[in-house]
């Protein structure tokens, strides 16, 4: 596997690949690699040519108040997984590879990014979305793998490429979860005991919700109203939202169809989750 650390350096790798027609497949992480992430390097491996893993914590995502600074780092861990999941290049920018001085440019996509997280943490599907944009343009993969896990953030890529007529095909693949339902997230790390048992509740219940929504299509706001009194008592700090929402606007809907999703954020103790399950 070929580290690199800069655009010029990345570019200079891909170019023999590139004119060779060969397809590059572009999986981005902020680190602290977990089995969530590798899924994506795999799926990428199957598909094309060349694997490209990036490894960056982007400031622009982060609000005043959360964890950037605490954000979990181990370069040579993750080096080594990239390796192990057969990634041939990794690519690790810094802040100022990325966004040099002057650099001013912001890619909204507000319809999408104002509703759900985007309520509790307004400034950061922007953060992703410049960085993203800032990347996909840069790198110009043939495909980009993002995890349905953050299922917002990649209904908001996907509308990205889409307006923006980028030449690059968003996959999805699916949530990869603990033994006991718990979505793989880097932010895991930060449970603990009876914390760590009240963070596997979400799946329990979004399951049981999900088998009710698809037996009483039309029971939607009581169905949600019981999930979010089934999280509290679970010891849910607090239900950030529970919707049954369209998976393309990501609307609230009144009745639950093939292909909605139920989407939730919560917070135990200091750490914030999210999960979502497809009806």
């Amino acid at each position: 596997m070929i580290v690199v650390r800069t655009t010029a350096e990345l570019r200079k790798v891909l170019a023999e690949p590139r004119d060779q027609g060969k397809s590059i497949g572009y999986v981005p992480t902020m680190g602290a690699l977990h089995e969530g992430h590798l899924a994506l390097v795999r799926e990428a491996r199957k598909r094309d040519d060349v694997v490209v893993a990036s490894i960056f914590v982007n400031p622009l995502q982060f609000g005043p108040d959360e964890d950037f600074e605490t954000y979990p780092r181990d370069e040579d861990r993750d080096l080594a997984l990239c390796e192990k999941a057969e990634a041939d290049i990794a690519w690790l920018p810094t802040a100022e590879e990325l966004f040099p001085p002057g650099f001013g440019l912001i890619v909204a996509v507000p319809h999408l990014s104002g509703v759900l997280c985007g309520k509790s943490r307004p400034t950061h599907f922007a953060g992703v979305t410049t960085e993203m944009t800032r990347v996909l343009i840069l790198l110009a993969p043939t495909a980009v793998y993002l995890g349905e896990k953050d299922f917002q953030q990649l209904v908001v890529m996907k509308a990205v490429v889409r307006d923006l007529g980028l030449p690059i095909e968003v996959r999805a693949v699916p949530t990869v979860r603990e033994p006991d339902g718990l979505a793989l997230s880097s932010r895991n790390a930060y449970l603990a005991g009876a914390e760590r048992q009240t963070a596997a509740s979400l799946f329990r219940i979004l399951s049981q919700l999900i088998t009710r929504l698809r037996a009483e299509s039309g029971a939607v706001a009581a169905v949600l109203a019981e999930g979010r009194r089934a999280l509290t008592e679970a010891g849910v700090d607090r239900v950030d939202y529970l919707e049954l929402v369209d998976s393309e606007t990501l609307e609230p809907v009144g009745e639950a169809t093939c292909g909605n999703r139920l989407v939730a954020a919560i917070r135990v103790g200091s750490t914030r989750l999210i999960d979502n399950m497809e009806v």
